[in-house]
């Protein structure tokens, strides 16, 4: 597969997602590759299948924001065809710096859910709580002992 930012990518190095909704905005795009050019970097893309131009910065939330926390509904599982919980893990978008925003954002009230799995995600909206689409992630990552 030939992507615009990494050129010819083997299929086996980008964990392949299904996103029958599509994410915010975007509802017609919804296979995408989750490609990790730099493993010792904590920011990842989420490819657009159906277009080289379309990708998104991602990160792990929980890097910057360790006890970042969201609810899962057992409908949540059931459109990412989830058993459990163990195969699941959550993505962040991340809004570059721009005139508006000079300082790099993630935003953690639209995480993606992912189940490793079989693949299938979906685009969570957390209505309720203390998280919001411009999140700073200005704060160096919180790194496991």
């Amino acid at each position: 597969m030939d992507i615009s930012r990494f050129g010819a990518i083997e299929s086996d190095e980008a964990l392949q997602i299904y996103m029958p909704a599509g994410l915010l905005g975007f509802p017609t795009s919804t296979q995408f590759h989750l490609v990790d050019p730099d493993h010792a970097c904590p920011l990842k893309w989420l490819q657009a299948q159906d277009s080289s131009q379309l990708a998104f910065v991602i990160t792990d939330p929980y890097i910057f924001l360790a006890d970042y926390h969201v609810e899962l509904t057992q409908l949540d599982l059931m459109e990412v065809q989830a058993d459990s919980p163990a195969t699941l893990f959550l993505v962040a978008i991340v809004t570059l710096p721009r005139e508006t925003t000079p300082y790099p954002t993630m935003n953690l009230q639209g995480p993606i859910l992912v189940n490793r799995a079989n693949g299938w995600a979906k685009q969570l909206v957390l209505v309720h709580g203390p998280y919001h689409t411009q999140h700073p992630l200005l704060v160096a990552p919180q790194v496991s002992p």
